[in-house]
């Protein structure tokens, strides 16, 4: 996205990398297996992990008595940490039979503090190397280090790590009204209440997204359905000396950005669904933007500068090494989306997006819900382009 007008160049849908996280080596105090190399007891791993939970209670002693002597302590304090921060449902969910070769499991883990509306997925191992590990995928904001403070506001809950800043505290304050933003276009229909992290630095962003990267702000949680059949949640995690670096609406449009993102990932997605990245990031950009007072040649800056005729950005060009691809890939998709939003209106687009989510074939729901084919949306977004967005207004 244009760096000119203090919007963000990156945003991304993440699924966690497995990293050592807060359940690493515990010790084999219920025994899962006999020895290194033998396989894994699934139904006693189960029952091992079974016994954290005794952190929902507020039995810290309970909690961490399945660690190994040595990590009870560090690991204590970051169960004190996440209950402080509303910790309202955590568990590990194994398979019946192991995956991942006979001396590891893989199963879920589901966090849900207080505000959210769905918990959050992520990976989960029990792996036996001589001692029992337990080790899930990105961390947790209680993993940091840092105090953790929750602030329920209307729209979910802001999780501030470390000193409350006064970014997340005007983060807490447009929650609400980015929430009413997404509702407006995207419907009402999903989980109410998001978990928003605000972490100090950019470097704790990407522990707890996973990757690195020019990041203002980015989503995380596994893809996964929970035990209900619907997909699991995701927060919105976002780093406050970045954010303090845009403007108080850049700063509004990046958080309604990503509570888009939240929304279209609550609706299920059936297995195979292809959805191109230029669609759901350039539908976010256009909820996010649209009635803002900021003209569209400044937001589609590096595109309009960019030479040769426009292309419908690829989903590697989003994540591209090189920062202008990728802001040239969030201008294209924006700039796509909202051409095809003046012409059709933004409940049409709407519509098109959720068949694509749910498993339509783009080709097919541009027909249905736009009234004519991809290839006539492309062709009107070029010229518009070639033209230099005369006339618009987001």
């Amino acid at each position: 996205m244009p760096a000119g007008p203090s919007f963000p160049r990156r945003s991304l849908l993440l699924a966690p990398v497995l990293a050592p996280a807060a359940l690493a080596a515990c010790g084999p105090a219920a025994p899962v297996a006999d020895g290194p190399g033998t396989p894994v007891r699934v139904p006693a791993a189960q029952a091992l992990a079974d016994r954290r939970s005794a952190l929902l209670a507020g039995d810290l002693d309970g909690a961490v008595a399945v660690l190994a002597p040595g990590d009870r302590a560090a690991q204590r304090v970051r169960d004190a940490a996440a209950l402080a921060a509303g910790l309202d449902d955590w568990a590990v969910e194994l398979p019946a039979a192991a995956t991942g070769g006979d001396r590891e499991v893989r199963g879920l883990l589901r966090v849900r503090v207080a505000g959210e509306g769905r918990a959050v997925a992520s990976e989960v191992r029990v792996r036996w190397d001589g001692a029992l590990h337990l080790a899930t995928g990105t961390p947790q904001p209680w993993d940091l280090s840092a105090p953790v403070t929750a602030q329920r506001v209307d729209g979910g809950v802001v999780l501030h790590v470390g000193r409350p800043s006064a970014v997340g505290r005007e983060v807490a304050a447009d929650l609400a009204d980015a929430t009413a933003r997404v509702d407006a276009a995207w419907g009402a229909d999903r989980p109410r209440g998001t978990a928003v992290v605000v972490v100090p630095r950019a470097q704790d962003l990407t522990r707890l997204a996973g990757t690195g990267g020019d990041l203002d702000a980015v989503t995380v949680g596994l893809d996964a359905d929970l035990a209900d059949g619907r997909p699991a949640g995701v927060r919105v995690v976002l780093p406050a000396e970045r954010f303090a670096a845009l403007t108080p609406l850049g700063r509004a449009v990046v958080l309604t950005h990503e509570l888009v993102h939240v929304a279209t990932r609550a609706t299920p997605r059936p297995p195979g669904a292809l959805v191109p990245r230029w669609l759901t990031e350039g539908y976010a950009d256009h909820v996010a933007r649209r009635g803002r007072d900021v003209p569209a040649t400044a937001l589609a800056a590096a595109l309009l500068a960019d030479p040769g005729e426009p292309q419908v950005p690829a989903d590697a060009d989003f994540t591209a090494p090189d920062p202008a691809r990728a802001q040239v890939a969030y201008a294209a998709a924006w700039t796509l989306v909202t051409s095809a939003a003046r012409v059709s209106g933004t409940p049409a687009v709407t519509a098109l997006v959720r068949d694509v989510w749910t498993g339509t074939a783009l080709g097919a729901a541009c027909a249905a819900r736009l009234g004519r084919p991809l290839a006539d949306v492309v062709a009107t977004w070029r010229r518009d382009v070639r033209t230099g967005l005369v006339g618009w207004v987001p």
